[in-house]
């Protein structure tokens, strides 16, 4: 299963599953993969972040997919109170949308 994030309607939600973590994406503006993200070392608080694609683990290649992909690693920028990270996740195992 794959997502393309500018396909999704805003509020629509991601769940991810990876291979150490859960994660939650609530869309809030598709066209720029921008929305809230919660779980794994976010917890239950929501940051504000944006999906910039997918990359394959330890390719090397550096070969970035404009959608989430099983087996590959979500790739998000996201800001949390005055700094703005870049968070890569482990392999996603599972993915599921819902509004």
């Amino acid at each position: 299963m794959d997502i393309v994030v500018k396909e999704l309607k805003a509020m629509e939600q991601i769940s991810i599953s990876t291979q150490h973590s859960e994660y939650c994406f609530q869309v809030t503006e598709p066209a720029q993969c921008r929305g809230f993200l919660s779980g794994g070392v976010f917890g239950a608080e929501q940051h504000e972040a944006m999906l910039t694609g997918s990359l394959v683990p330890e390719s090397g290649r550096g070969c970035i997919s404009n959608k989430l992909e099983i087996g590959r690693c979500a790739l998000f920028y996201v800001s949390s109170k005055e700094s703005l990270r870049c968070l890569i996740t482990s392999a996603i195992t599972n993915l599921t949308t819902s509004v």
